[in-house]
């Protein structure tokens, strides 16, 4: 056990001495211009396949369904895109970034940074994460839980997006969309937070007990998840992040419960959907105007989607502003901000980094126009220092959260949680290195109690001349799946 350890520790050490001597070549090859950018790009690249091969060979399976290997993927594109950008066209004019008139050596000093959250997120996770892998999941429980469970989120469900769907004000653009319930009394804005809640959980539940008995719903599925992903997309007026989390959802479940995703595949697959995203985000921008979008593709081509600059844009501009000494003050409970948002209402915005953000930087906008990921928190800290910590710390809560996830894989309430993490995980880079614990607690955990309450009560009806009792109508209750 001890020498497996070590050699745990050691490969982690081993990734990233090799990633560093890999930054020192790529580096010192740039020669200026739009190679000014290759090296960082190159290096995020290749320390991703080397991620990619030591955990395959690790645990020996199809790698697509880890949760780090998810989010060292996403952090790669967010980091890769913006260069190949970059490269290819420079700055878009009107672009937030371009309003900052950065030098390029500051661009690439800042791909190096989020290179660097990269890599300490994958030794974190080698380190931790162990060599267990996902054999056959088999469900412990019987079927007939999952029925009345089924019914009863489909209901509850249907409930919930009536309610929303009425008690909106109305809303005719992609930013109203953040305000439509702003006019509501105080009560009813918590019973429409609650509602949300709800939703977004019944999504990752209604799911989960559909695919534990996929023979059954295997023409259901892709009908409920193009449902999903449409009504979402209508509501929001072009937001994508819910059916991106949706659609995740769905392909970790087909890859563990149906059949195994080779990395191939799922790259293929995230490439259409990166296309599909940006050609979406172009219709919102021109109010919805497919002939006008049609136009502009063929004029100037499908860009990458600005969502891809979101992680960038925000963390550049705050270590710009660390480094000429210019930071707006900070409340030191901004810190713990990931910690404090679990015991407090969505409202309570002060400790906030992105509302802190939108108030020193964009004081007259409605809601944060941009978001605050760990990669910006790092610049309110600790610097690069702060960063290299912090990114140790990302991969070794997902590296736990895979072990904890090995363990209650055949329960339907640790696929669950799990399946939520894993499609969610692209949120702690847009929101903070253990942003997932806020849903989990107060989105995932409510809707899993009251569908194990369903689950639990049995009701039986037997033909009986004589008065109804509650012992015979509700039947002993066994162990919860």
């Amino acid at each position: 056990m001890r020498l497996t350890t070590s050699l745990r520790f050691g490969s982690s050490i081993l990734l990233l001495v090799a990633i560093a001597a890999l930054g020192v070549i790529f580096d010192a090859a740039d020669s200026g211009g739009a190679s000014l950018y290759l090296g960082p790009t190159a290096f995020s690249l290749v320390s991703f396949g080397l991620f990619a091969a030591i955990l395959q060979r690790r645990v020996g399976d199809s790698i697509f369904g880890e949760i780090g290997f998810l989010y060292i993927g996403f952090t790669v594109a967010y980091t890769v895109l913006p260069a190949f950008a970059f490269m290819a066209s420079g700055l878009a004019d009107g672009a937030p970034l371009a309003g900052l008139l950065p030098d390029p050596a500051e661009l690439r000093a800042h791909l190096w940074r989020q290179v660097l959250f990269q890599s300490t997120v994958a030794a974190g996770y080698l380190a931790f994460r162990g060599r267990r892998n996902v054999v056959a999941i088999r469900p412990v429980d019987h079927p007939d839980r999952d029925e009345r469970a089924l019914v009863f989120v489909a209901a509850l469900l249907v409930f919930c997006v009536a309610g929303l769907i009425l008690m909106s004000a109305p809303v005719e653009s992609y930013w109203d969309h953040y305000i439509r319930y702003d006019h509501l009394p105080f009560v009813l804005r918590k019973f429409v937070s609650v509602a949300l809640r709800l939703t977004l959980g019944i999504y990752c539940v209604l799911l989960v007990l559909m695919f534990r008995n996929a023979s059954r719903y295997k023409y259901a599925i892709p009908v409920v998840v193009a449902a999903i992903c449409l009504y979402e997309t209508l509501y929001s007026y072009g937001a994508r992040i819910q059916s991106l989390i949706v659609i995740l959802q769905a392909v970790c479940l087909y890859h563990f419960l149906v059949k195994r995703v080779s990395i191939k595949k799922g790259a293929l697959a995230c490439l259409a959907l990166a296309a599909v995203f940006s050609a979406t985000e172009m219709v919102r921008s021109l109010g919805g105007d497919l002939a006008s979008a049609r136009s502009a593709v063929s004029d100037e081509g499908l860009a990458p989607a600005t969502e891809f600059f979101a992680v960038f844009f925000t963390s550049f501009h705050l270590y710009a502003e660390r480094a000429a000494g210019v930071l707006p003050p900070r409340e030191w409970p901004m810190f713990f901000q990931d910690f404090i948002s679990l015991v407090t209402w969505g409202d309570v915005t002060r400790w906030n980094p992105m509302y802190w953000y939108a108030a020193n930087y964009y004081p007259d906008a409605a809601v944060p126009p941009f978001t605050m990921g760990p990669i910006a928190d790092s610049a309110l800290w600790g610097g690069e220092i702060d960063l290299f910590f912090r990114g140790l710390a990302n991969g070794i809560f997902f590296a736990y959260l895979m072990r904890w996830f090995l363990r209650y894989r055949d329960r339907w309430w640790g696929m669950s949680i799990y399946v939520y993490c894993y499609a969610s995980c692209i949120l702690n880079l847009k929101y903070g290195a253990f942003f997932l614990l806020t849903p989990i607690v107060k989105t995932l955990l409510p809707t899993i109690l009251l569908v194990s309450l369903v689950r639990r009560v049995r009701f039986k009806i037997r033909p009986s001349t004589r008065p109804a009792t509650l012992k015979s109508i509700i039947g002993n209750s066994d162990a919860v799946g």
